[in-house]
């Protein structure tokens, strides 16, 4: 606490802390091709846009190689996403290590059943 915060203390309005939401087609846009209730069911049960736009950038590539026709901007893509996944990778193992020892430094009992 510095001498400031007795003098300018912070106010918050209502709803004003973190928000967290989920970002759908449907909320989007009323107008989106096809069946916004369909369109969420498959995104949200069967595969991703990520997973999706994943495959065919896979049948891109083995279409490229097989015909020999060259697609620089594809694999260029492909290489970012694969980038991409691996940095997310390594933060999220680097945030593990960080949770455990955590756990470890509060509840070495906890820390030793999680470990077996």
């Amino acid at each position: 606490m510095t001498p400031f915060d007795i003098w300018a203390p912070v106010l918050r309005a209502p709803f004003s802390g973190d928000v967290t939401q989920a970002i759908s087609p449907r909320f989007l846009s009323d107008d989106i091709a096809g069946v916004p209730e369909i369109e969420e069911k498959i995104v949200t049960e069967v595969a991703s846009y990520g997973a999706q736009l994943g495959k065919i950038l896979e049948a891109l590539q083995t279409l490229s190689q097989a015909t020999g026709t060259p697609l620089p901007e594809i694999d260029r893509l492909q290489a970012q996403v694969t980038q991409a996944k691996a940095e997310s990778r390594e933060a999220i193992r680097a945030e593990a290590e960080r949770a455990l020892a955590r756990l470890r430094a509060v509840d070495e009992a906890a820390w030793h059943r999680l470990r077996e």
